[in-house]
């Protein structure tokens, strides 16, 4: 079973990667999600709630009306928050580790050819509180997800069953398993903080960390312009401007350079 770590990131970095530039028409997750939320049951490892995490306005949406049983929050009190309203019910010590593996996921998961996404199930292992304010560890899935033509998650249902039945005491932070049961377990990463490398980072603007994100995505100038909406001329001449700041000669480069010097999430 192979194992590898995971580096935290900030709430900033996540919001970053899942943000989507090109707001479509709105979806309604009531029937989009309907299906799988009412056989949930019918495969629950234990007790369990739901909702809808909504990536264009980066706040939650549908909420399962049950969720007052499994955390401190009622169900109006769940509705429409964002995502520190969520990470405030995760350990200090799991939260940041808990946005990087769901970046980590989603990356894994857009790069895999289509056949390969029906057969790969990602477990994500964390301490929550429960109603009564006590830490006990949980699993959280997100079996589905609602994709624009550009590739970007507009949605996603999150699913959080509780684990408090178990005899746990220690899980892997993400578990990636396939349908051959071939498992690939991702743990924290403790970092010690590099203040030389925070001295040396450049600054780089939000709308050059934005060509980033799509240029790691793989999109190239024109898809970029256009999920922008700015000239191909305008990212050209942001792109010029980063290698210049980073001191890069080639796009390979400046990606490498970002996630290393963490301008850029993985």
């Amino acid at each position: 079973m192979a194992e590898k770590k995971i580096i935290p990131i900030s709430t900033e970095q996540f919001q970053e990667y899942f943000s989507v530039y090109n707001k479509a028409d709105e979806k309604d997750n009531s029937v989009i999600y309907s299906g799988i939320t009412e056989n949930l049951k019918n495969f629950a490892v234990g007790h369990y709630f739901w909702f809808v995490a909504d990536c264009i306005t980066m706040k939650t949406k549908d909420v399962s009306p049950n969720i007052e049983i499994h955390t401190p929050y009622n169900h109006k009190e769940w509705s429409n928050q964002n995502v520190q309203h969520f990470l405030d019910l995760i350990h200090p010590e799991d939260s940041q580790y808990l946005l990087s593996a769901l970046v980590s996921s989603a990356r894994i998961y857009k790069n895999m050819r289509r056949p390969e996404k029906n057969n790969i199930r990602f477990n994500f292992y964390v301490r929550m509180l429960n109603h009564e304010n006590n830490y006990r560890w949980v699993l959280i899935q997100a079996p589905k997800q609602c994709f624009n033509k550009y590739n970007q998650i507009e949605s996603s249902l999150i699913v959080v069953y509780d684990l408090s039945h178990f005899p746990i005491n220690h899980m892997p932070l993400l578990s990636i398993i396939d349908d051959q049961g071939k498992e690939i377990q991702y743990s924290k990463h403790i970092m010690q903080k590099d203040t030389k490398q925070d001295e040396t980072k450049p600054n780089v603007t939000q709308r050059e960390k934005e060509i980033l994100m799509l240029m790691a995505q793989g999109l190239n100038s024109p898809k970029i312009a256009e999920h922008l909406f700015i000239s191909y001329h305008t990212v050209e001449n942001h792109k010029r401007n980063l290698r210049k700041k980073t001191n890069t000669k080639t796009s390979t480069e400046l990606i490498a350079f970002s996630i290393n010097n963490c301008i850029l999430s993985i």
